[in-house]
């Protein structure tokens, strides 16, 4: 019986740690840059979670242009990428990571 309840509580706080781990915030360097370019940030940010499974550690920065943003994030590896969006959608993310030159654009989705 002593091993039961040790197994559902066990149980219980691996679920919880996977439930925050997949809630993390995203983080943005509060810069002036990052200021004028929130509306991106957050679309990107947005279509991101909605897009790429198991996100953690989310890194979230502005550019020079107003419809793209370089993300650095990890699922089961490291990434840097360089999303483009188009509205709330990526247009397209190219992992600088990869050897492959379109990740994920939104024709492939």
């Amino acid at each position: 019986m002593r091993l039961s309840k040790t197994l559902v509580a066990s149980a219980v706080l691996l679920a919880t740690s996977l439930t925050a781990l997949a809630d993390e915030p995203s983080h943005v360097p509060a810069t002036s840059q990052s200021k004028a370019n929130a509306a991106v940030i957050a679309k990107a940010d947005q279509a991101l979670r909605n897009s790429v499974a198991g996100l953690s550690n989310v890194w979230i920065f502005a550019t020079g242009d107003a419809n793209s943003v370089f993300v650095s994030y990890t699922t089961d590896t490291e990434h840097l990428a360089l999303v483009e969006m188009q509205g709330d959608r990526i247009a397209s993310l190219r992992d600088l990571n990869s050897t492959a030159n379109e990740v994920l654009t939104a024709a492939s989705r």
